[in-house]
């Protein structure tokens, strides 16, 4: 009898175990979650909310101010916490060599026709196998017009943002790629140089620089330009473009050394839980009216063909938006430098703290 009591017991409980499995089951939700990690101030949050209205997959984007900032964070916490990375080219190379990203199937993105021919089959990555164009941003100077003419500055070469009456009117991307290739440009040297003493000689040049810099900011320097802090900047185009919204004063000007052209690309990790969704936000992001989108609150380097007919005149018409294709075509593209990056974070650190 006490048998049977048992045993009706032990059925008892498996039954009610059975059914809060099932329970638990039906309640929980799938994991329909993007992460992504990207620059800031790149990807509009509207975007995000329709990829999330057509697909149901949910977009969390986490950012970073510079891909030396992206890097140590993935070393330091592992690829695998996120599924999509918008790197720029020159660090393609050493994403791929550490084993932090993987393959991607290009035939689920099928809007890559809309890619312009130019932007695909780049050396750090000849056939596209592991990184997807996303969009570019060229280093330029922008300037304020009539501060410029008060100070008596006229800016030809990027030695010349080295005046003295610039003292204190400038702003700078914090990019020591960016900062130590304009030193290298202006210096006539090889802006992708390995060598120890050419780059650890950029530091005169840099602490002349710093003289003249008033802020140092990757992702804000448009507020500088904008609201007529400083006379000049060495920031990207599409900083530029959105200062010159704001401030009919600000336009952009050329010297006789290239600008820095730095192609900022998506890959997925390697550790990629969400390869699909990846793939499939991909492809949405590729659509030209959704390129458009971005491109209207964040106006970088047109990559997408399809998106161009699209564009209206307040883009077309903005030097920091749409640069100047012969400036375009004659742009240095970052490369990468292997082990002697070491250097550039040396040297850089040394102007900083001097």
């Amino acid at each position: 009898m006490r048998i049977k009591r048992i045993a009706a017991g032990i059925l008892a409980a498996a039954a009610v175990l059975s059914l809060s499995l099932t329970l638990f089951a039906c309640g929980k939700k799938s994991d329909k979650t993007l992460y992504i990690y990207n620059w800031s101030e790149y990807i509009p949050q509207e975007v995000y909310d329709l990829f999330r209205q057509e697909t149901g997959i949910e977009v969390k984007e986490t950012t970073f101010e510079d891909n030396e900032e992206m890097l140590a964070k993935l070393e330091a916490q592992g690829a695998s916490r996120y599924d999509l990375v918008v790197p720029s080219s020159y660090v393609i190379g050493i994403m791929k060599q550490k084993g932090y990203i993987q393959p991607i199937e290009k035939d689920k993105v099928p809007n890559l026709k809309n890619i312009s021919a130019d932007a695909l089959g780049k050396n750090f990555d000849p056939n596209n196998e592991y990184s997807l164009p996303y969009m570019a941003t060229m280093t330029v100077i922008a300037v304020n017009v009539p501060k410029l003419a008060e100070l008596g500055v006229e800016i030809k070469s990027l030695n010349d943002l080295l005046d003295p009456r610039l003292e204190k009117n400038l702003v700078v991307v914090d990019d020591q790629r960016e900062l130590i290739s304009a030193a290298l440009k202006a210096t006539g040297q090889d802006p992708d140089t390995q060598d120890e003493a050419t780059i650890l000689g950029t530091l005169d040049w840099l602490i002349a620089l710093k003289k003249n810099v008033k802020e140092f900011s990757t992702n804000n320097s448009k507020v500088a330009l904008e609201t007529n802090s400083v006379a000049a900047g060495l920031v990207f185009n599409l900083d530029a473009g959105l200062a010159i919204f704001e401030n009919p004063d600000i336009t952009v000007i050329y010297t006789t050394e290239p600008c820095e052209l730095a192609m900022d690309n998506f890959v997925i990790t390697a550790g990629a839980k969400h390869k699909d969704y990846a793939q499939q936000f991909i492809d949405f992001v590729y659509r030209p009216e959704i390129y458009k989108m971005i491109l209207d609150e964040f106006p970088g380097v047109c990559l997408n063909d399809a998106a161009k007919a699209l564009l209206d005149e307040d883009y077309l018409a903005n030097p920091g938006a749409t640069v100047d294709s012969y400036e375009l075509g004659r742009a240095h593209i970052t490369q990468d430098v292997g082990d002697a990056v070491e250097y550039y974070d040396d040297v850089y650190t040394k102007m900083k703290i001097n």
